[in-house]
């Protein structure tokens, strides 16, 4: 089934049908404030931080679905009809004789709601602005039949007690602890344990009434579906100093016949003096906000302008240029706690994920991914591996101090020594993602000076960034069994498999990689001695791929503690693992007769119309030694599930065999974009990239789950540019190594690269998957051999490529 469309032209996924089977969210905010919202209007915003800066309440799991939100209202005065713009919370019948129209427009950092009801067209469009800490709701309401009609508009958000486990679990205080007041015409809220905290809620115009708590809008043994305060037209104009708080400020219109009345709202952060007054002063001024949304929209297109992909894909085409690098943009700002299934029940950064994030989107936002590196580079200990799950600004010097309140909501910091956990909990591939991340930074900037930056090290002593990267690599090196390959640890990729005193392939793999990314400066850096060694220890690596991972028609994921095979042939169960196999071809370890033979078994054992499986066959029989995976149900998460993040990888390896078909059939497999019209089987966004889908094992195979918060999509957009478009900067050039399916007539490519602007046409005549026969710049011919010159700043070339 079909509930709505990619409008592609105008960047936005357009939902006709608002009973989708789940909540389809969007992401607002660029910096500080951030809201998930859903299709609906649900959803919650929080400042800085999910778990201690939360804004307003959500209702995670709950029934009915995404409540609260943020919501307006309208009431026709004539007859006590009333409705939401959004389709729900009211819910309006939408099909039938006299029904209502819905349509909700997700965008790059906006969200869009319109309804249509009985000669009523209303608009709401909310979005956050690119420098202010507040969150506007531009409200638009139409009169479009013969008659008068005089309207109340109300809107309404539920606020939080600020912290999740006192919003969840200590009503005898939190309660008691926030208190509402409300002057003109804006709501403060405060949590009064915490006298730094306020949040308020004002509109453009003066209300005619208002609520700021929560019971008194929404009224005895009754819901946002049908709130009293609605139902009667106005609000109760009272404040207080306790129990639950809500943001309501209700307007009564008259509209003439044609007539557009335009109001807008502002959630924000601050105290009603220090923030909410200037901002109400600043947005009743409507042409602000019109110039704060094109603000946002130019802030988007920028980024898009970095790098924008022209194919004969339009799935490809729509979800790289807008969707894909939205997500993996999301994820390296907000990082992976903050949705409708994570609801901000954690805090802080995952090392693995970071700095795997941050390798997708340096060209679209060099200073946060670099803000990130800095955190991940703090978190990391001298001897060489990260902190798994760590808060930066622990570990920032610069950091704000806690205020000097004694207040019972305040959490002292810890120090920081007693932070550093030790080998028991320690994930044997952090680390190792540490190394291509800051490489990718070093050669998408050029600041190769960064390599020289001296960063603490989290247990206390000094380092360059080099040596940060150096102490990863031998970290590794030095860690392995008895078999020559990576100690397993608390876990690797794969937080399910947890080997203990075994061994891990997949890490072993990772190392070679590493490796080779470092030796890329090494080499250049003249560090002659860390050269002969890290090349010592990459060939070593090579001859245990070989000589003790290989299993004939695929790597072995490798050994439990008591040295028995896992993901191999001689496995009843587990025979086969997805997230290693293509490790060994992206680090060049690999034969292309391996890696094809590894990839071709992928295909045939893991691949499926929905993507591939992470394993088969499923584990039915716990086997602790293995890990936490067996007691996994078969067909779910690490069990035979679709995971998606290393849905990716089999993608850049086949790329690297020059496979390019089997890339594109592997990325379309799993392309949300290719399940628009499969919603009943898919269930979750097609526009965004989901944690897993249940596997073939399981009932519900298809069925997709977890959105937003998925290494899936950074890994997703680095396959596509850098590895079937093959668009990838180097130290001192940009070189451009297409795979692509041979069926296509080329592809057009506009990538901006340190102040310069490359306009890439690759064109295919003799319709190859590989090979570049010739390459002109602004027409004079370049070695096809070497990358493309770095340019001048603010310079612009054609560069045409001819494949054959």
């Amino acid at each position: 089934m079909k509930y709505g469309y990619f409008d592609t032209a105008n960047d936005e996924y357009v939902i006709e049908r608002p009973d989708v089977p789940v909540s389809w969210t969007n992401y607002l905010g660029q910096k500080n404030f951030c809201t998930v919202l859903s299709h609906n209007g649900g959803g919650y915003s929080y400042y800085k931080n999910s778990q201690q800066g939360r804004i307003t309440r959500f209702r995670q799991n709950g029934v009915p679905l995404d409540r609260p939100g943020h919501y307006v209202y309208l009431r026709d005065d004539a007859d006590g009809d009333f409705w939401s713009v959004s389709w729900q919370p009211v819910g309006k019948p939408f099909e039938g004789e006299g029904a209502a129209t819905y349509e909700t427009r997700h965008g790059m950092g906006y969200s869009t709601f319109s309804a249509d009801y009985r000669g009523i067209s209303a608009e709401q469009t909310v979005f956050i602005p690119v420098d202010d800490d507040v969150e506007l709701w531009d409200v638009k309401v139409t009169n479009t039949g013969d008659e008068v009609r005089t309207l109340t508009v109300g809107s309404y958000v539920e606020f939080s007690f600020h912290t999740i486990t006192i919003d969840n679990q200590n009503l005898q205080m939190s309660l008691y602890a926030s208190g509402s007041s409300y002057e003109d015409g804006i709501i403060e809220y405060d949590f009064y344990y915490e006298p730094w905290t306020f949040h308020y809620f004002a509109s453009s115009e003066t209300p005619d009434s208002y609520d700021s708590l929560r019971d008194n809008f929404i009224g005895p043994y009754r819901d946002e579906r049908n709130p009293i305060a609605i139902e009667r037209g106005h609000g109760s104009n009272q404040s207080a100093t306790t129990q639950n708080h809500c943001g309501s400020l209700q307007h009564k219109i008259t509209l003439q016949p044609g007539e557009t009345k335009r109001l807008v709202y502002m959630l924000g952060y601050g105290s009603r003096d220090e923030a909410g007054r200037a901002m109400q002063a600043k947005y009743a001024d409507l042409a602000t906000v019109d110039a704060e949304r094109q603000n946002l929209r130019n802030y988007w297109k920028s980024k898009q302008a970095k790098q924008y992909i022209k194919t004969p894909h339009e799935g490809m085409n729509t979800m790289i240029n807008s969707w894909t690098l939205l997500q993996a943009e999301t994820c390296v700002v907000w990082s992976r706690f903050a949705s409708f299934v994570e609801v901000g029940g954690r805090v802080g950064l995952g090392y693995r994920d970071t700095a795997q994030d941050v390798m997708s989107v340096i060209h679209s936002n060099p200073i946060k991914t670099k803000q990130r590196i800095l955190e991940l580079l703090r978190a990391q200990v001298s001897q060489g591996y990260g902190l798994h799950l760590f808060e930066p600004e622990l570990f920032d010097p610069d950091a704000e101090p806690l205020p000097d309140v004694p207040s019972p909501t305040v959490v002292p910091r810890g120090n920081t020594a007693d932070l550093i956990h030790g080998l028991e909990d320690t994930c044997s591939d952090d680390h190792l993602w540490l190394v291509p991340s800051v490489l990718e930074y070093v050669k998408e900037t050029g600041d190769h000076a960064f390599l020289d930056q001296v960063i603490p090290f989290a247990d206390g002593p000094e380092g360059t960034v080099y040596e940060h990267l150096i102490a990863a690599i031998d970290f590794s090196s030095k860690h392995v069994g008895q078999n020559g390959v990576a100690l397993g640890l608390r876990a690797d990729w794969n937080d399910c498999l947890n080997l203990g005193g075994g061994e891990t392939s997949l890490v072993t793999f990772l190392h070679a990689w590493a490796i080779g990314a470092l030796l890329e400066v090494a080499r250049p850096l003249g560090k002659t001695e860390d050269v002969a060694r890290l090349e010592a220890e990459r060939e070593r690596i090579a001859q245990v791929a070989d000589g003790q991972l290989w299993d004939g028609r695929w790597w072995i994921r490798g050994y439990t503690r008591d040295g028995v095979k896992i993901g191999s042939n001689e496995n009843a169960e587990g025979k086969i693992f997805l997230e290693h196999q293509a490790w060994p071809i992206i680090a060049g370890i690999s034969s292309q007769e391996q890696g094809e033979q590894a990839m071709d078994s992928v295909r045939e054992l893991l691949g499926s119309e929905y993507g591939s499986h992470l394993n088969w066959p499923a584990f039915r029989t716990v086997d602790d030694t293995v890990g936490f995976v067996t007691r996994v149900y078969p067909g779910i998460k690490e069990n035979a599930a679709i995971f998606s993040h290393p849905n990716a990888w089999p993608i850049v390896a086949e790329a690297v065999l020059g496979r390019g078909d089997r890339a594109v059939e592997l990325y379309d497999a799993i392309l949300p974009y290719n399940q628009n019209d499969n919603i009943e089987v898919r269930g979750a966004e097609p526009y965004a990239y989901v944690q897993f889908l249940y596997g073939r094992d399981h009932e519900w195979f298809g069925k997709a789950q977890n959105p937003w918060l998925t290494g899936t999509a950074g890994w997703m957009y680095t396959a596509v540019t850098k590895y079937i478009l093959g668009i990838r900067p180097g130290l001192d050039g940009l070189t451009v190594d297409p795979s692509i399916p041979s069926d296509w007539d080329g592809f057009e490519v506009r990538r901006e690269w340190r102040g310069g602007t490359y306009n890439i046409e690759v064109k295919n005549p003799d319709h190859v998957g590989r090979g570049i026969k010739s390459v002109t710049i602004d027409g004079a011919p370049h070695d096809a051999a070497k990358p493309l010159p770095v340019l001048d700043e603010g310079s612009e070339v054609q560069v045409v490529i001819t494949l054959g």
